[in-house]
């Protein structure tokens, strides 16, 4: 199989994200005419590109599908595949050319600091959350499955990445849920899902906006029917919805499982991942393992795996570098 440019991909299946990044939005329609395959060829790559989490069904458009921004989905597909040897293995060098690449060509375009569709406010939502170092919150209010504050599958598979790269980069993620929105199985699925990746996860009876707000600096703010976004960088409206995020998680009751038993959450991330941040901050291999409760051979073997991944010539580089591309 004909392989692409290093970033963990065969040629077909980059040169279809690829084209994925150059629109909004696409249908397997649209990608056959403009790459000239069939159509049933682009959507056996779509399912592909899919289960790497590269691709996520529009928000907006049945059938249609839009390409995850890079700067989420390419260090999480090399996290992935660090621990499948078998596979494809993607140069982090090739993934920070290709994401360097991408966001210079974007900011050149638009810079938006608005959204005003459901596939807009995803990537607008993606581009910032890559940059969390401390904390996210999620404000999640319900509404009716047909209503304009509807809970669908759709919404919680476009903010599993943004969920996922926010833990990898050893953020705690904080998400306030209503009651109504977790009565509906996909949105009490997904908080499972967050709970199991090591999410905090409370509910309160009503929430009055739909926000994510970033280290306490930045804050998305999505209309109910999550079809129009706009950044509060500063000023009022984020000392605002600061404090009512902080009061409500202070209101907030623990989400309980079906027998009545509180929902397990906390750090359940892989192991890899607190190695390279802990060493990024410089700490020896002692000093990991005794953090971790493992021995050092293991802390040595996580870090040779980084190192061949990341290219790097020595355990202080993978961390820096591990840094750099987004991996934590």
């Amino acid at each position: 199989m004909e392989t692409g440019t290093g970033i963990g991909l065969d040629k077909k299946s980059e040169t279809l994200y690829v084209k994925l990044l150059l629109g909004l939005r696409w249908t397997p329609e649209e990608l056959g005419r403009e790459l000239d395959r069939r159509e049933s060829e682009v959507i056996c790559l779509i399912d592909g590109l899919r289960e790497e989490g590269l691709v996520v069904a529009s928000g907006d458009v049945p059938g249609a599908y839009r390409a995850v921004e890079p700067c989420v989905a390419l260090p999480a597909l090399l996290s992935r595949r660090m621990h499948a040897p078998q596979m494809a293995q993607p140069r982090a060098a090739a993934i920070e050319r290709f994401v360097k690449l991408h966001e210079y060509t974007t900011d050149r375009v638009s810079r938006p600091d608005s959204g005003h569709s459901r596939d807009e406010t995803a990537t607008l939502v993606e581009r910032l959350i890559a940059r969390a170092e401390r904390d996210v919150i999620f404000l999640v209010p319900g509404g009716s499955p047909d209503g304009p504050g509807d809970v669908d599958g759709s919404c919680f598979e476009l903010s599993k990445p943004i969920i996922d790269m926010s833990l990898r980069r050893g953020a705690t993620v904080r998400s306030l849920w209503t009651s109504s929105a977790l009565s509906h199985p996909a949105g009490a699925e997904h908080a499972r899902w967050m709970a199991d990746q090591g999410a905090q996860l409370r509910h309160v009876g009503s929430l009055p906006v739909r926000a994510i707000v970033v280290d306490g600096e930045l804050a998305v703010q999505i209309s109910e029917d999550r079809t129009v976004a706009r950044v509060v960088r500063g000023g009022g409206g984020l000392e605002r919805l600061n404090a009512l995020a902080d009061q409500l998680w202070q209101r907030g009751v623990g989400l309980r499982s079906p027998a009545g038993r509180a929902v397990s959450t906390g750090p359940r991330r892989p192991r890899s991942e607190t190695v390279l941040r802990l060493l990024a901050e410089g700490l020896t291999d002692d000093a990991i393992a005794r953090r971790l409760g493992c021995s050092v051979r293991t802390v040595r073997n996580d870090i040779a795996c980084a190192m061949s991944a990341l290219d790097a010539r020595s355990r202080f580089q993978a961390g820096a570098r591990a840094r750099q591309v987004g991996l934590i």
